[in-house]
């Protein structure tokens, strides 16, 4: 490995992407992967100058609140999906594209794998076709990729000014709903845009008069743009969105069920030996990337496996902030590896906090396990401990 001495490391501050416009989603999108800082022993560390230690303990930092994306099975799987929807969605304009819509509980990733997905399939777009688009009137910036975040209030002319916002187009707070459409519809077929990314569609309330405006919108805009749509949120079939707030028998009047296809994501399981091994691999893989001074092998994939299952009750955002305020804990304390005492002192989220007695007792008294062996059923260490 390249030991790049941490004070010649230019890596070191965070990247204020935001996706939402034009500019921002390409930074994002093109953005080179981080440099992993070196690794460095605990006595190399304390001889080291103070502000030089100072630089490589915020690299470390960065490094590992910026860890992943981690491809999973789940996520393995909905990449597959997403790439067979938008690869095969090649109609000619007189005919609407099917959308696709990652539906799953909070704090699974569902943002995380679709802006991982737009920006894959940014770059291989601009591979393919080149960065610019000719066009009879001069060459135009190819975007792949147009990105949406939804607010509490959003109606149909604002979901249209976001859409000329992020191409960057003078006077969007100037005319009505149909004539902003109109000039987002021209920039997409210009700019030969595939993917439109609508994240937080959760926020949208059919039973409201915009909520219904917006999601009948969406109809309008998937019939004039040329585009894929993937929607992103919480509970949208509970919520009415699929089905269009139609009830009972009306349910069949709706479009938008039969041209939506939902993809999930589930949270990690260790009641399976399929669970377990998932969750294993993701240890593992995480475990290779903490740059930590005391790190050993098995420390988080074999000592934290079940504390750590515990503690983020399968959830991976609730997982990834109890690693990296761990790490920051154990490279602030001087500690320089993970241990359950040290991670007994982080808080993270609520929902995890509130999980964690009910998922901790069941571990304890054998009902579940993270190792292969299945739960219920004692390891040879607890056997012969049982017979001592």
């Amino acid at each position: 490995m390249n030991r790049e001495h941490p004070s010649t490391m230019t890596d070191l501050d965070e990247r204020d992407f935001n996706p939402c416009t034009k500019d921002g989603w390409f930074a994002l999108a093109e953005a080179a992967a981080r440099t992993r800082p070196p690794t460095i022993g605990i006595e190399e560390l304390a001889a080291m100058p103070r502000t030089q230690r100072l630089r490589h303990n915020h690299a470390r930092a960065l490094w590992h609140a910026n860890l992943g994306p981690i491809r999973t099975p789940g996520v393995d799987a909905v990449f597959a999906a997403l790439d067979e929807i938008v690869g095969s969605n090649r109609q000619d304009g007189d005919k609407v594209k099917p959308a696709a819509v990652l539906d799953a509980l909070p704090g699974l990733g569902k943002t995380t794998t679709a802006m991982a997905f737009g920006r894959a399939f940014h770059r291989d777009q601009i591979d393919l076709y080149g960065p610019h688009v000719d066009t009879c009137d001069g060459a135009w910036q190819r975007v792949p990729v147009v990105y949406l975040g939804l607010t509490s209030n959003t109606t149909m002319r604002s979901l249209n000014a976001m859409l000329c916002r992020f191409f960057g187009l003078p006077g969007v707070n100037r005319g009505n709903a149909e004539v902003l459409a109109h000039r987002a519809a021209e920039c997409v077929a210009a700019c030969k845009a595939r993917l439109i990314i609508v994240d937080d569609v959760h926020f949208l309330d059919v039973n409201r008069r915009d909520g219904r405006e917006v999601a009948n919108h969406f109809k309008w805009l998937a019939n004039t743009f040329p585009v894929t749509f993937l929607f992103v949120g919480v509970g949208l079939r509970a919520r009415g969105l699929l089905d269009e707030g139609f009830t009972g028998a009306d349910a069949a009047l709706s479009q938008t069920a039969r041209r939506w296809n939902v993809l999930t994501l589930e949270p990690f399981e260790i009641r399976s030996g399929a669970g377990r091994r998932t969750w294993q691999k993701l240890l593992l893989g995480i475990e290779r990337d903490l740059v930590l001074a005391q790190a050993h092998r098995g420390m988080v994939a074999r000592d934290l496996a079940d504390y750590l299952f515990a503690r983020s009750s399968g959830h991976f955002a609730s997982l990834m902030s109890l690693i990296g305020r761990g790490c920051y804990r154990a490279i602030k304390s001087g500690a320089e590896a993970l241990s359950v005492d040290l991670l007994d002192g982080v808080r993270i989220d609520e929902a995890a906090e509130t999980a964690r007695g009910e998922l901790q007792a069941a571990l304890k008294a054998g009902l579940l396990s993270t190792q292969s062996s299945r739960p219920g059923r004692a390891t040879t260490g607890q056997q012969r401990k049982g017979a001592a």
